[in-house]
């Protein structure tokens, strides 16, 4: 981890207590989804040991909202462990907190609008060490198809005013 990945983390870090999240973190009963409750779904954010978000890396988008908010730092951990392209958490958290971007502009505001409501609860200062995490992706070297998505959530999703929420939560 860098200097400056390393400030990122202690914002993110002093941003999210480490709460257990609300059962269940998942709601589907597929395999996958019952290994991630049965791997992460007694754990608070700095519990959780590398053997277990190695296992789950893609996993982000199968919890609920509670459980994302909860879980989230661990993934962004190990995210800003190593900012590249051959960073697998990278790029699977990227997915998760950007959402879809595309073309397709009915797409586009759909996924925002899911992502906005999925985060809606999350407090300024979350929302801010979110932002400084995919800042930090923004200005990284060889992640250029990373660039506009980033952008993109930064101004879409990520904001800190109440127009994009319709309310401020505070917690």
């Amino acid at each position: 981890m860098t200097p400056t990945s390393r400030k990122v983390w202690e914002q993110i870090a002093a941003a999210f207590s480490p709460i257990l999240p609300p059962q269940p973190i998942t709601t589907c009963e597929c395999e996958e989804c019952l290994d991630v409750r049965a791997n992460l779904g007694h754990l608070r954010w700095n519990d959780v040991l590398l053997p277990a978000i190695e296992k789950h890396f893609g996993s982000l988008p199968l919890l609920t909202d509670d459980a994302f908010q909860a879980l989230l730092p661990a993934f962004l951990f190990r995210a800003l462990d190593d900012i590249s392209a051959e960073n697998k958490f990278l790029e699977w958290t990227l997915y998760a907190v950007c959402g879809a971007y595309e073309e397709d502009e009915a797409t586009t505001e759909a996924a925002d609008a899911d992502r906005r409501r999925r985060i809606a609860r999350f407090t300024r200062q979350q929302r801010e060490s979110v932002r400084a995490f995919l800042a930090l992706v923004t200005v990284a070297p060889n992640l250029d198809i990373h660039h506009a998505p980033v952008a993109h959530a930064l101004a879409a999703i990520w904001t800190l005013g109440n127009s994009a929420y319709g309310i401020e939560v505070s917690r």
